[in-house]
């Protein structure tokens, strides 16, 4: 009898019972308790264009499937979800994500109610024809033009004629065309202009250009004659989806072609689809379709290129614009200064620094290592050089061009190149700056090489001078407007910009080097040394500053102890007393209820000094409810006699904290609320 009292109590068991009562297949249930492990993590924000949460800790069973691996985050609107907490009907999306047909099937039997449009626009953007069937002859409920536009968007020529086939069925919008044409799915355009009438607008052609989709331009431009580009309209993609399937081969070159073939004015090839044309071939571009000259910008994009033969070919283009002999070039005497005239293109530009005199084409080169572009501009005579061309070389530890700038060229050089050098480790270059140019260590260059852990360049760096100039906040807006900052940041990151005279010994702390620190121990540093080795978890470090330094940490370590779930590190902090300033518990304790972590919240709990008020108990009820915490909930409620409210139910409900839920229903009666809207705002966030 006691053995089966047990069971009968068990409120696990039950809850399962209960929940599966009119027969849900054991397969789905196994959906169902997968669906419930992903969390939705609201997206709090005033744009209508942005979703409203997005899903993570997605099953690998449906995160590698081809529609969600697309997309780096997972937004609620790519499975056409719209609740910012808990989503009922998310087991039928990813039975329709991984394309499962029987489980789809199941779902129609046993949870009718589910079957709305969004299944069916799911089924439709990730092509299964086979469940867009199912669903279509479920129910009328499911139904929506917007299927045929999403599969046609997305170039599932198989869905869109079988729902055009469909007899008086849902059909489409004109996005479907339109949504073909800006993903380069031409099967689809042809078809539906063929056999649908509601045609495109100027969205698709276009698009299409924009896109480099030459095939279905010239497939606009020769049925749909009247089609024109619209300047004035700004694209912002197609019900809220940003990770259409889009077609790989683009032809911007072939997109020129057949604009120019169809007499399109000038006017209507828009500079984007110069800029990608020069791009994919600039040779060809220049040789066949300069239709604008050859701008500032226009030779930028062929300076990047590298193309050596594009770039002559180029410079021999704005020679014969600007009325020089092209002999000129071949004489290998230096021209003397000028600037190129701005085409009509240039000035109508919107872009900043459109023009001539603001080039900075050789500054490019160098920044790409390109000693043949540089000679060659340096040649021409176009004013196209400044300081940063020295900085931007020193960048990649090219010594030969920084060299050969030095001895060439007359714009000089700055700190910078001192700092972009140490930043990306170039010792080398290092010492010859400072013994060549005679350039000083910089704040910026120590700092950054302190953070990147470089012991070698802080060694030489702190056994020389130091500058007395410091990068200042203008001049890192000169570096943005330039359109050189682009290349400031290498693939492997290490660089950092800081400009902000930040301390080595903070920088070199942050991410818990050590030695470094010991080396700079006769630098100055503040209390973010500590705080920042916190809050990335180095703890090793924080003991050493300190046992070492005298700089302490302010609460914001305390803080970040809790966030990081260190609770060793901020029993260290607070038994060393290394905090400067007074340490608010009330809000520590707050914090740590939302941590998964129940001796950090008995710790925190423990240093408090006064009684709490019944506002901030029910802060960190709902805090601990609202993120599903329960063990949180039970031990504040039971070992510090915290209570509950209706308000503090409705919203753990609200995220689907069934567990949670049910212990307040079992528990004693709630109290009176005491929370204010801004309250439960906070709390949430």
């Amino acid at each position: 009898m006691h053995t089966a009292l047990k069971v009968l109590r068990d409120f696990n068991l039950f809850q399962i019972i209960v929940h599966f009562q009119f027969g849900l297949p054991k397969e789905l249930v196994e959906i169902c308790c997968l669906a419930e492990s992903i969390e939705i993590i609201p997206n709090y924000t005033d744009s209508s264009r942005t979703p409203t949460a997005y899903l993570s800790n997605i099953p690998p069973r449906f995160s590698n499937t081809s529609y969600i691996k697309q997309c780096n985050q997972v937004p609620n609107t790519n499975l056409f979800l719209k609740d910012h907490f808990k989503e009922p009907t998310l087991p039928l999306h990813l039975s329709i994500v991984e394309n499962n047909g029987n489980h789809v099937e199941l779902w129609i039997k046993n949870k009718p109610e589910w079957l709305s449009t969004a299944p069916l626009k799911l089924a439709a953007i990730c092509g299964h024809l086979g469940i867009v069937q199912r669903l279509i002859n479920a129910s009328k409920n499911v139904w929506t033009p917007e299927a045929m536009d999403l599969a046609a968007m997305n170039g599932y020529l198989d869905i869109v004629i079988w729902l055009h086939n469909l007899e008086n069925g849902p059909g489409c919008t004109i996005k479907a065309m339109d949504g073909a044409a800006t993903y380069g799915h031409l099967q689809v355009v042809e078809f539906l202009n063929e056999n649908r009438s509601e045609g495109c607008t100027f969205t698709a052609l276009k698009m299409g250009a924009s896109n480099g989709y030459s095939k279905v331009v010239e497939y606009l431009l020769t049925h749909l004659p009247k089609q024109h580009i619209d300047e004035g309209f700004t694209f912002f993609g197609y019900y809220g989806i940003l990770t259409h399937q889009a077609v790989e081969e683009k032809d911007y070159i072939g997109v020129i072609q057949s604009l120019q073939s169809h007499s399109l004015s000038v006017s209507d090839i828009h500079e984007n689809i110069i800029y990608a044309a020069v791009k994919e071939n600039p040779l060809e571009y220049i040789s066949r379709y300069n239709i604008y000259g050859i701008t500032k910008k226009i030779f930028d994009e062929v300076i990047e290129s590298g193309d050596q033969v594009a770039i002559r070919c180029a410079v021999e283009a704005i020679f014969q614009e600007n009325d020089k002999p092209i002999s000129l070039i071949h004489d290998e005497v230096v021209l003397d200064p000028w600037t190129p005239i701005d085409t009509e293109f240039a000035l109508r530009s919107p872009w900043a620094q459109s023009s001539w005199k603001h080039s900075r084409a050789m500054d490019i080169a160098a920044a790409l290592g390109n000693m043949e572009a540089i000679q060659l501009l340096h040649q021409t005579g176009i004013q196209c050089c400044s300081v940063a061309a020295i900085s931007m070389a020193s960048l990649i530890g090219r010594i030969d061009i920084v060299e050969w700038l030095y001895s060439n060229r007359n714009e000089g050089w700055s700190d910078t190149a001192m700092t972009f050098a140490a930043t990306n480790g170039h010792l080398d270059m290092v010492k010859w700056l400072h013994g060549v140019a005679g350039l000083n260590c910089t704040e910026d260059g120590l700092a950054s090489a302190a953070i990147n852990g470089d012991i070698a360049m802080v060694s030489y760096l702190i056994s020389i001078p130091m500058s007395d100039k410091a990068i200042n906040v203008m001049d890192a807006r000169r570096w943005l407007l330039s359109g050189l900052n682009k290349y400031l940041c290498p693939s492997n990151n290490r660089f950092r910009f800081l400009g902000l005279r930040s301390s080595p010994v903070d920088q070199a702390a942050s991410n818990g080097h050590i030695e470094i620190v010991n080396l700079l121990h006769n630098f100055d540093a503040t209390t973010n040394a500590m705080d920042e080795a916190v809050s990335n978890g180095h703890f090793d470090m924080v003991k050493y500053l300190h046992t070492s330094r005298k700089e302490g940490c302010t609460t914001h370590a305390i803080m970040n102890a809790v966030l990081v779930n260190r609770l060793d590190i901020l029993k260290y902090l607070v038994e060393n007393n290394c905090c400067h300033g007074v340490i608010k518990y009330e809000k520590v304790c707050l914090e740590a209820t939302g941590c998964d972590n129940i001796e950090m919240l008995k710790f925190c709990m423990d240093q408090l000094q006064n009684d709490l008020q019944q506002s901030s108990k029910q802060c960190m009820m709902l805090k601990a409810a609202t993120r599903g915490l329960l063990n949180n909930v039970k031990w504040l409620h039971e070992s510090k006699g915290f209570g509950w409210t209706l308000l503090i139910r409705d919203n753990a409900e609200k995220r689907g904290r069934k567990r949670i839920v049910h212990y307040f229903d079992i528990i004693d009666k709630p109290e009176a609320n005491a929370l204010s809207e801004w309250d439960i705002l906070q709390t949430n966030e």
